[in-house]
């Protein structure tokens, strides 16, 4: 509250639907056990709400085909034609012009199709059915002769950046959250209690970050991606399904590539027995609170290399306490220390006293 508050700190707040008013956000916001019922929370939230920076998550209404998507319609068309050679052929061939216009585009298979994309999957499409004599009858030809149409899939491009500001009671959209956070947003809250929707937005920002990272060879601006409740996010990938699965692994992936593009990983849960452990070993810095049950702490021991004997102190640990395991930030391989915390809510009482 303190920081979003903060009119020199660029910020953002998106929620899962719109806020109308200062007394509706205040209702959205959970708060500390201790100021429930504090008034002054309420000026607070206030301020950071006149500030015009809570806004709500909204799908595009443009769902712009990607290069993948493509090539899988190729693969599915491909598999259906096996006992036709001349249509392998030709799909073959419409697969050929497609990747050497993506590498003079310098498109990857994540990449949104372009005009130019469809322009020259078009052409070269009816090109193969005429030259492989695919019949005019078939599903293939069918495909090939439609393949303009995507055109009107693709999103219009916005020339008016300056009207994206005051679109906050619009919403946001995928690729405006990620230019706001590539841009001069500093800090980016988004809280959308939909399971479903906030994992497919995870899956779709962390791939868009890493792709576009790789493509252009940047490191900067350096972010850090901060996933609380991370059993939702980075689930284990044993009895994982679908869209979890899906989450878990591309969460791991940001982990363990991310550090070379400036992108950064912090994950935070009360379950760890949950985790995908493999995504728990691309961690280099590890804050262990108490640990009241056996199967959690063998976790923690066998992945981040900590004696079982030193895990179990962490039942006597107050608030606030916490032990800590970094080569990186201690030089110490291996050799945990106990530390003690600032305490968060000095913060925000300080804050409240200012503004009340």
């Amino acid at each position: 509250m303190d920081l979003f508050a903060d009119a020199s700190i660029e910020s953002k707040i998106i929620l899962e639907r719109p806020i109308k008013d200062p007394d509706q956000f205040y209702i959205s916001v959970v708060k500390p056990r201790e100021y429930e019922d504090d008034g002054r929370i309420k000026e607070g939230l206030a301020k950071v709400y006149e500030r015009g920076i809570v806004t709500h998550f909204v799908k595009p209404q443009f769902v712009t085909p990607t290069c993948k998507d493509i090539f899988d319609e190729l693969d599915k068309l491909k598999s259906e034609s096996i006992d036709k050679p001349h249509y392998v052929d030709a799909i073959n061939d419409i697969r050929k012009k497609l990747i050497d216009c993506m590498t003079q585009s310098k498109l990857l298979e994540s990449s949104s199709i372009d005009q130019n994309f469809v322009q020259i999957l078009s052409k070269s499409a009816l090109e193969a059915m005429k030259t492989y004599k695919v019949s005019e009858k078939a599903g293939l030809y069918a495909w090939a002769s439609s393949r303009d149409t995507l055109s009107g899939r693709i999103k219009p491009s916005s020339t008016d950046d300056s009207s994206n500001e005051d679109k906050t009671n619009n919403g946001i959209t995928t690729d405006e959250i990620f230019n706001l956070i590539e841009g001069k947003s500093r800090l980016t809250c988004i809280s959308i209690s939909d399971p479903y929707t906030i994992k497919e937005l995870v899956l779709n920002l962390t791939d868009q970050f890493l792709h576009r990272r790789k493509q252009q060879f940047k490191v900067r601006p350096y972010i850090l991606f901060v996933f609380d409740e991370a059993q939702e996010f980075v689930a284990d990938l044993t009895n994982s399904r679908g869209i979890d699965k899906e989450c878990s692994q591309s969460v791991e992936t940001l982990l363990r590539q991310g550090r070379k593009y400036g992108l950064g990983g912090c994950i935070a849960t009360q379950r760890i027995a949950y985790l995908n452990t493999s995504a728990l070993q691309q961690l280099h810095t590890y804050f262990v609170g108490t640990l009241p049950r056996p199967y959690d702490r063998n976790v923690v021991s066998n992945t981040f290399t900590i004696d079982q004997q030193i895990l179990e102190k962490t039942l006597e640990f107050a608030p606030g306490e916490w032990l800590m395991s970094s080569y990186i930030a201690t030089g110490i391989e291996n050799v945990p220390i106990f530390i003690v915390a600032d305490n968060s809510e000095n913060e925000i009482t300080s804050f409240i006293e200012k503004v009340s």
